[in-house]
């Protein structure tokens, strides 16, 4: 039975996936190894026409996707609460809620309720949530939210059974899709965490065939628990790599991707997948010895197998440079923008280079696609500049720059190392402009000073995604110059105005540029934005952090604690402008994640031991019910996360993509043992979404227009009359 169940799902899967020849190899190769025969294969072939039967074909702009009309409609008293919970202090909210508990106004009652068991859940006071809930349900049987919030709150508690029920009562309320959908991941999570196993599968095989939005979590659970199944272990990794073909940010399916590499002693693809994680936690000791480990099975070379780009020679060659403002990007830089100091490195220039010292003047000239070396020397604590026989040429202890003779040319640099080879992203980096080498006594620290419209190609490179409209590109080259120029006054004289690694911009090279963004760069020194956010992100839902609606159809949102579960839980419209064309990219707009307490409990224990998770709470919102600080409980004590990077990190290592989400705390006893956090959109919501961004250009604004419309306050300069419009 177990075989037949995994194998059907597995089927479904690759017919979704429309990759059968993957699911071939990595699948169907993987039974035939587990030893089923022929005998056991037949009579288990499922046709295509068969699951196209059964099969939903889930389109963006399927009505089924986008038929429910959520209501964030409160009564008037719980809406004047809900306003000074946006602007207010947590506990102050929860006890201005207690006071219509029991209102003789059934609404009003029902609704306070409700929010008081969200509220609960948030501040671990499991039991309470459980009593609110209760009474809001029994206040308003009929209201569909109230009961899916029991079945979740139930499941939370680990009632599971109760919780079951909870749910599938909801079906008999409501047949509108984004409840049924979620009352379906609560029945199979309720299956799976009583140890229900296929029982679980079969929910959750409903839930991929149907909601594309859940596709990369559904089948990370249907890899975990493949793994957890002896008869269908092997056919894990498929799920798992369907898991983050869907969001490559899937953490958990990383993580057990390493684990299941381990056990089958696939030392490479194991060496990978933790350096993976290690480079996003590299405080992390578990990891370390990890790496340690099979870095040394793998020898010297060990990062040669590391997911870095490497490049023979300069692919640009040349490029028209255009004298502007000077930036001056630290290069190598780590998760916190501190740049690295290099243990060596090599250049290739696609021309002449000169080397200058400050004092000496010109030291060396080279000719152009001549590599050389520089290397830190620990015994003298100077860079010795080396030839490609190892023959020191220059050696200096002072900062010294290395530049183009021609500034058409660019300057490769090659193979960087450093005592931590996971603190940053080593890859090789095509430049212009000057490189600035400063020995230090840890190492070699480079700064590129380079043209801000030289930069912002390469910056724009590393964010179009698939995007392609001109107009789209042409605003983001607006935001990122804005962004960029302000950032150059603001820092002025310091040592470095940015680095390769800013959350806001993110150098890779000027060897990803193509010309649509030389264009769009060029055109978009036409204006700039003053006094404005000039941020921009990927993906974005129907609302942003400063209020936007990306659609004409207005959903009423209003905030809430259990309002903003309610729209997390809604699909958005089929008119939203950011929809993107790709199902792969859709959880870019809507999103869940599974984490480990262990791991969030390690994590915390970096700044402050609180022992054993017992309570998330959020401490401060954004008026829309963004989450900007958090308050972690524990054991031995509490620890306060007071920025939403650091609420990010703590949760997730920093992969969890936005900071609109709510938290479903999965408790054994009085102990949080996993979470599962459910998020719309990426970023922190302010500034320029891209993916709408295109969706407006494709509805034909120019791009002044998608400016004006993601920034109406701002004033926008004309660089061409100097003046404010």
């Amino acid at each position: 039975m177990k075989k037949c169940l995994f194998l059907s799902v597995f089927l479904v899967i690759c017919f979704y996936a429309a990759d059968w020849a993957f699911c071939a190899e990595e699948g169907l190769g993987s039974q035939k190894e587990a030893g089923l025969g022929a005998e056991e294969t037949a009579g288990q072939t499922v046709s295509k026409s068969a699951l196209a039967a059964t099969r939903v074909d889930s389109k963006l702009n399927e009505t089924v996707l986008h038929k429910s009309v959520l209501d964030y409609s409160l009564p008037a008293d719980i809406s004047a609460v809900a306003k000074k919970c946006a602007a207010g202090e947590i506990d102050e909210c929860y006890f201005s809620f207690k006071t219509f508990e029991n209102s003789p106004d059934k609404n009003t009652a029902s609704a306070a309720n409700l929010e008081l068991a969200v509220m609960s859940l948030q501040r671990g006071l499991v039991k309470q949530a459980v009593k609110y809930i209760e009474q809001a349900c029994a206040l308003n049987p009929d209201d569909p939210f109230a009961e899916l919030t029991r079945g979740w709150i139930l499941l939370s508690a680990g009632k599971y059974k109760k919780a079951r029920k909870s749910f599938q009562d909801l079906l008999y309320l409501t047949a509108d899709f984004e409840y049924v959908s979620s009352a379906k991941l609560g029945m199979a999570l309720a299956w799976y965490l009583e140890g229900e196993k296929e029982k679980s599968a079969t929910e959750l095989q409903y839930l991929y065939t149907s909601n594309p939005y859940t596709i990369s979590f559904v089948s990370y659970m249907l890899g975990r628990i493949a793994s957890e199944m002896k008869s269908s272990r092997q056919l894990a990794p498929v799920f798992l790599q369907q898991s983050l073909t869907h969001d490559a940010r899937n953490y958990a399916a990383v993580e057990l991707f390493a684990q299941l590499s381990e056990k089958e002693k696939n030392d490479l693809r194991t060496f990978q997948y933790y350096a993976t994680l290690y480079s996003m936690d590299p405080d992390n000791k578990e990891l370390a010895k990890k790496i340690d480990k099979y870095a040394q099975k793998l020898g010297d070379k060990s990062i040669d197998y590391l997911f870095y780009l490497r490049l023979e020679q300069p692919i640009v060659h040349e490029m028209v440079s255009t004298p502007s403002e000077k930036v001056k990007m630290a290069l190598y830089a780590n998760r916190e923008q501190i740049p690295q100091a290099l243990q060596s490195f090599s250049i290739m220039p696609s021309g002449t280079i000169r080397v200058e010292d400050k004092k000496l003047g010109e030291v060396l000239r080279s000719a152009s696609y001549i590599q050389k070396t520089i290397a830190f020397n620990p015994e003298t604590g100077g860079v010795d500049f080396m030839n490609d026989k190892g023959h020191v040429e220059f050696s200096a202890k002072r900062p010294f720059t290395i530049q183009t003779e021609n500034p058409i040319k660019t300057l490769l640099i090659r193979e960087a190392s450093a005592k931590n080879i996971f603190a940053a992203d080593l890859s090789d980096k095509e430049l212009k402009g000057t490189l600035v080498v400063i020995p230090t006594s840890e190492g070699i620290k480079l700064i590129n000073e380079v043209y801000a419209e030289d930069l912002i190609p390469a910056l724009l490179a590393t964010q179009v995604q698939d995007i392609t409209h001109d107009a789209a590109l042409t605003a983001l080259a607006v935001v990122f110059r804005s962004a960029l120029l302000q950032e150059v006054a603001e820092q002025g004289e310091k040592p470095y105005h940015i680095t390769d690694n800013d959350d806001r911009f993110k150098f890779k090279g000027i060897n990803l540029i193509f010309k649509k963004l030389l264009d769009a760069s060029k055109e978009s020194g036409k204006i700039r934005l003053t006094e404005a956010q000039a941020g921009a992100y990927a993906d974005c839902g129907v609302l942003t952090a400063d209020a936007l609606e990306n659609t004409s159809d207005k959903p009423g949102y209003m905030f809430s604690p259990a309002n903003v579960s309610k729209y997390i839980l809604s699909n958005p419209p089929a008119d939203l402008y950011s929809r993107p064309q790709d199902p792969t990219q859709w959880a870019g707009v809507k999103w869940m994640y599974w984490y480990n307490a262990k791991e969030i409990e390690n994590r915390i224990a970096y700044q402050q031991n609180i022992g054993k998770l017992r309570v998330l709470t959020p401490t401060s919102f954004t008026p829309n019910g963004r989450i900007l600080s958090m308050r972690f409980e524990g054991s031995k004590g509490s620890y306060e996360a007071k920025t939403p990077q650091e609420v990010a990190f703590i949760l997730s290592a920093g992969t969890m993509r936005s900071n609109l989400f709510d938290i479903v705390p999965f408790y054994k006893g009085k102990n949080i043992k996993s979470v599962l956090v459910r998020g719309y959109d990426t970023g922190w919501g302010y500034g320029l979404c891209l993916q709408g961004a295109d969706g407006l250009a494709k509805q034909g604004a120019d791009y002044m227009a998608i400016i004006k419309y993601y920034f109406p306050e701002a004033r926008i300069l004309d660089t061409t009359t100097g003046t404010i419009k």
